[in-house]
């Protein structure tokens, strides 16, 4: 039997009307739906509720959420908000299970900024571990955790494997690969990919994440950065990891396709959309798995993580974050940067071992949401 393929779904006009033809065909076998991209009160399109209510009733719609900032050594009110609007979320619709990204927001405002690494120590893992056990208690729930693409160093990404394994082992969670991020971190550091892939916990791969993305010009590299931006046609490198993985995923139920809405502008960028959702289909459809397809029938228990009234934080970690933010932020000259994120006592982060393109890189994107 095969894993269900799917899309992660946008609610723009130009990614439904890409989508149609794939939806009218019966293809799509689940949706992923980012329920947080909706700001909290704002209504949903009544199409939208339409089709999510439809996937829904046949156990077919899967939950993803991208703003939880589930490393942020401060517990603040958007955390709160975040998991107050996952409560309504869970009663609206039947969700098979709820993942999150890996690291925390660059920015406080909750629909702004892009997830960053944190390094791997017991302080890092405890907070991670108390706000996975808070999403699983409301959410009722399996939880799994999406690999980062973006990183500032090459230890970083060697240890998010285990990091992630560490995280998910209290709420028995599982891991989205995806594939894509996997291709950034192997291009940006030069680190075979497959590789980089056999260093996360391939067992618990329940979901894998197919999509495309953009390069980086920065003045600190002769060579491009790869982003993980979701505004492009999939890369041939990309299914190629796809059908190199598949067989170490044993587990794996679902495969999500990714495109952002507003990024499909010509009739030839609806083709291209087709025809990556098909290839990534027919790649799938071509490996025999030994986990069997998921069913419709969901069967759930009561979960209850016994936690303090009280978030975990960490007031030193806040502190760190913070500093490493406002610098990246305030500066123009990467080498400032590194000499002042070098300078501060955030010896846990290791900065000597950042490299200068992805420091740069980081600047550039700190800038773009503040």
């Amino acid at each position: 039997m095969n894993p269900w393929v799917g899309i992660s779904l946008m609610p723009e006009a130009d990614f439904i009307e890409a989508a149609l033809p794939l939806f009218q065909s019966g293809e799509i076998d689940v949706i992923e739906w980012s329920f947080d991209t909706i700001r909290s009160g704002s209504k949903e399109p009544q199409w939208l509720s339409l089709l999510l209510s439809e996937y829904s009733k046949r156990g077919r719609l899967i939950g993803h959420g991208v703003r939880y900032s589930l490393l942020k050594g401060l517990w603040d009110g958007n955390q709160g908000k975040w998991l107050k609007q996952l409560a309504i979320e869970v009663k609206k619709y039947n969700y098979r299970h709820v993942t999150e990204h890996f690291g925390f927001m660059s920015s406080d405002d909750f629909h702004k900024g892009t997830p960053l690494p944190v390094p791997f120590n017991k302080t890092t893992l405890a907070i991670g571990q108390d706000r996975l056990k808070r999403l699983q208690n409301i959410s009722q729930l399996p939880i799994g955790i999406e690999n980062l693409a973006f990183a500032f160093s090459n230890k970083q990404i060697k240890e998010q494997g285990e990091f992630l394994e560490k995280l998910l082992e209290p709420v028995n969670g599982f891991l989205i690969l995806d594939l894509h991020n996997i291709w950034c971190q192997s291009h940006n550091f030069k680190v075979d990919a497959l590789k980089l892939i056999k260093s996360y916990p391939l067992h618990k791969v329940k979901e894998i994440h197919i999509s495309g993305g953009s390069w980086a010009t920065v003045k600190t590299s002769k060579n491009k950065v790869r982003r993980d931006t979701h505004d492009e046609a999939v890369p041939k490198e990309v299914f190629e990891l796809l059908k190199e993985a598949l067989p170490f995923c044993e587990n794996v139920e679902y495969v999500i396709f990714e495109r952002l809405g507003n990024t499909i502008k010509t009739e030839k960028d609806k083709l291209q959309f087709v025809k990556d959702f098909k290839q990534i289909k027919k790649i799938v459809s071509s490996q025999r798995k030994k986990a069997e397809s998921p069913t419709e029938k969901i069967k759930r228990k009561k979960i209850d993580h016994k936690v303090p009234l009280k978030p975990l934080q960490d007031n030193i970690l806040r502190k760190e974050q913070q500093f490493i933010i406002d610098t990246l932020f305030a500066n123009k000259d990467v080498d400032k940067t590194i000499q002042l994120l070098q300078t501060k006592q955030i010896t846990g982060w290791q900065p000597a071992l950042w490299t200068d393109y992805m420091v740069e890189t980081a600047m550039v994107l700190i800038k773009k949401w503040a």
